[in-house]
C-alpha cells in the first residue's frame, strides 16, 4: 500500500462524510438507496472505504450534538460557568432542569452510540489480508478502537452504566442490551485505548497524518480512564490488575519521556492555533478538526467560538461578520482564583470586554465588562480580538476596533471553523501530578509538573511563592483542583472532574457564593445560580437514559429519581 495514498484518500473521505452529513441534514427527502448495498462484510474492500469510514465515525464526534457545540453548554453549572440567557431554558442540563425527554440528553446518547456502530462494524469487517503492511493494518484497526474507546469514556462519564455494545447492530433485536456496570466499561475502554496506544503512529512518525489519533492521545486517555474508575462512581483501588493511580502516572510518564510532546511557549497561541486551523502536535495530542468550507457555502463547522466566544452583538447585518451570542459565561471565581502575575492567562480566558456593533458605533466599540455584565464572557476560542487588548481607549480611537482572528476569511456569521481541544500536554502534566499525589504525596517530581504549567503562564514555582501549597497532600490536591480551572477551564473538563472528585456540590455553592456577593448583585440576578438552586446530588451526577431509549430496550430500565 501507498502511504501517501492513504493520507490521500483519507482527507478525500472526510470531506466526503461531512458533505453527507450536511446533505441529510438539509433535505429528508435525499435519496438514500446506494447505502442498501453498503454492507458490512462487502463494504471494506479499498483504502477509499477504509478511510470514509473513519471519517464517518470522526464524523459523531464533530457533530453539533456531541463536541460541535453542545456539550460545551451541557458543561456549564459548575463552579467554572453557567448559563447566560435568562429568557430561556434551551439545553437545560447546565442548569439541572433536564430530564429523559430532554433533547440534547437523547442527542448525546444517540450519537455517541451511532458513532460506536461505525466502530464496531470497521472493527468486525476490516480485513487483514487487504494490506501489504500488518503495520498499516493495526494503525486502522487501532484508530477504530480508539475512537470507540473514546466515545464510551464520554458515554460513561455522562451516563455511568451503560449498554456495552461490541458487535455491529443488526436488527430491532440488538436494541434490547441490558446496561453493563461501570467497571465492566472501564476495562473495554482500557482494553481499546491499550490496543491503540500500542499500534497508532505516534506524531513523530512520518506516516502519521495531523487530525487522527495517534499513541500519545491513547495513552493521555488511558491515564484519563484510570483516574475516573480511581473517582466517583467507582472509586477502585484496583481495575484491570492495576492501582489505577499508578497506572494514571505510568500513561502520563510514557507521554512525558517520549520527547513528543511539550507545552508551546505561548498559552496564547496555543489556542491561536486552533482559531486558525493550525496544528500543534506539541501541544495538542488530540482535538476535534473543523476545517471551515463555509466559504464554499458548506456548513462543514461547529459552533466553537459562537456558543461559549466573546460576546460580539451587531444591530444590522451579520454577514462576514465573527458574531457571537454566548450560551453559558464564566464565573466571578474567575476574577479570585488566579494570581497577580497570571494575567495573561487569565487575560486569554476571560478578558473582561465585549464588542457592539450600531448605528451609532459603524465600526464597533469595545468595552470592558465585569462579571454581572451582559457580554463578560469566554474569551479562550474567541473569533475576534481588540485591536489594542490591553488598551480599550486605543482600541476605540482604531479605525477598525474590532479584528476578526479566525481564519479563513470570510468567516459565517453562525458557524466557525475552530477547533476544539481533547488533549492537551498541559493536562497531561496535571494528570501526572494529582496521580504521583495520590501515591506519595507532593514529590519533586509531582511539584515539577505543575511547576511546567506554572511557568508558561508567567509564574513562578510553587516552593518559592505557595509553599503552603506543598506542605501536604491535601494541600497540593487542592492546588491541583485550581489549577486545572484555572489552565483548563472551558474545555470540558471540569464537570467531570468535580464529580470523580465529589466535589461538584461544593464547588456549585462556591460559584453561588461567588455570584452573590459580587458587587452590584441584586434579585434580577438570580437566574445566574440556576445551576447551584436547582442542583440534587441524588440524581444530578449522571444523566438519564433517553425516554425513547426505555421505550425500545425492553432491556433498559430508567434510574431511580427519573
Amino acid at each position: 500500500m501507498n502511504l501517501n495514498k492513504i493520507k490521500s484518500i483519507y482527507n478525500k473521505g472526510l470531506l466526503i462524510i461531512g458533505l453527507l452529513v450536511v446533505t441529510t441534514g438539509c433535505s429528508d427527502e435525499l435519496d438514500l438507496e446506494p447505502k442498501n448495498n453498503w454492507t458490512g462484510d462487502s463494504f471494506y474492500q479499498t483504502e477509499n472505504d477504509i478511510n470514509a469510514a473513519l471519517a464517518g465515525i470522526h464524523s459523531h464526534l464533530s457533530s453539533g450534538n456531541v463536541f460541535g457545540g453542545v456539550i460545551q453548554q451541557m458543561n456549564s453549572g459548575t463552579d467554572e460557568q453557567y448559563k447566560l440567557k435568562s429568557w430561556n431554558e434551551n439545553y437545560p442540563t447546565g442548569i439541572y432542569k433536564h430530564n429523559a425527554a430532554s433533547v440534547e440528553v437523547r442527542n448525546l446518547y444517540g450519537t455517541l452510540y451511532g458513532g460506536i456502530n461505525n466502530a464496531n462494524n470497521m472493527i468486525k469487517y476490516i480485513d487483514p489480508t487487504k494490506f501489504e503492511d500488518e503495520a498499516v493494518y493495526n494503525n486502522y484497526l487501532a484508530e477504530a478502537r480508539f475512537l470507540r474507546g473514546l466515545m464510551y469514556y464520554h458515554l460513561t462519564i455522562w451516563f455511568n452504566e451503560v449498554p456495552l455494545r461490541l458487535e455491529p447492530s443488526e436488527d430491532q433485536s440488538s436494541n434490547h442490551v441490558a446496561p453493563s456496570p461501570v467497571k465492566e466499561i472501564y476495562e473495554q475502554i482500557l482494553a481499546d485505548l491499550t490496543f491503540a496506544a500500542e499500534n497508532l503512529y505516534s506524531v513523530s512518525e512520518g506516516e502519521y497524518v495531523p487530525g487522527h489519533a495517534n499513541s500519545g492521545a491513547a495513552h493521555a486517555m488511558l491515564a484519563k480512564t484510570y483516574l475516573k474508575a480511581a473517582g466517583y462512581p467507582l472509586q477502585a483501588s484496583e481495575i484491570n490488575g492495576k492501582d489505577p493511580y499508578l497506572a494514571a502516572k505510568e500513561h502520563c510518564s510514557i507521554i512525558m519521556e517520549s520527547g513528543d510532546h511539550m507545552l508551546n511557549p505561548s498559552y496564547k497561541d496555543v489556542f491561536l492555533n486552533y482559531i486558525q486551523n493550525r496544528f500543534d502536535l506539541s501541544e495538542t495530542l488530540f482535538e476535534m478538526v473543523y476545517r471551515n468550507a463555509t466559504d464554499l457555502g458548506l456548513n462543514i463547522a461547529g459552533r466553537i467560538g459562537s456558543y461559549n466566544g466573546l460576546f460580539y452583538g451587531i444591530n444590522g447585518s451579520r454577514v462576514n461578520e465573527p458574531v457571537s451570542s454566548p450560551e453559558i459565561t464564566p464565573s466571578p471565581l474567575h476574577e479570585l482564583l488566579y494570581e497577580d502575575n497570571d494575567s495573561l492567562r487569565k487575560h486569554w480566558n476571560v478578558p473582561a470586554y465585549g464588542a457592539n456593533k450600531n448605528r451609532w458605533n459603524p465600526n464597533g466599540v469595545v468595552a470592558e465588562k465585569n462579571p454581572l455584565d451582559w457580554g463578560y464572557t469566554i474569551g479562550k476560542f474567541r473569533r475576534w480580538d481588540a485591536a489594542h487588548p490591553w488598551d480599550l481607549d486605543a482600541t476605540n480611537a482604531a479605525l477598525k476596533p474590532v479584528v476578526t482572528i479566525e481564519a479563513p476569511e470570510p468567516v459565517n456569521q453562525h458557524f466557525t471553523g475552530i477547533n476544539f481541544p481533547l488533549l492537551r500536554f498541559s493536562d497531561v502534566l496535571l494528570m501526572f501530578a494529582e496521580a504521583e499525589n495520590q501515591i506519595n504525596g507532593p514529590t519533586g517530581e509531582a511539584v515539577s509538573a505543575i511547576d511546567l504549567v506554572r511557568a508558561r503562564a508567567g509564574l513562578e514555582g510553587l516552593a518559592t511563592v505557595k509553599p503552603e501549597a506543598i506542605a501536604g497532600a491535601d494541600a497540593f490536591f487542592d492546588e491541583i483542583v485550581d489549577e486545572r480551572f484555572r489552565e483548563l477551564c472551558f474545555e470540558g473538563h471540569r464537570k467531570h472532574d468535580l464529580i470523580r472528585w465529589g466535589l461538584l456540590e461544593e464547588k456549585l455553592k462556591e460559584g453561588y457564593e461567588a455570584i452573590i456577593y459580587e458587587p452590584g448583585y441584586n434579585a434580577s440576578h438570580a437566574f445566574r445560580h440556576r445551576d447551584y438552586d436547582n442542583f440534587n446530588p441524588s440524581i444530578h451526577l449522571s444523566l438519564p437514559y433517553p425516554e425513547q431509549e426505555v421505550l425500545i430496550n425492553n432491556l433498559l430500565e430508567q434510574k431511580t429519581g427519573w
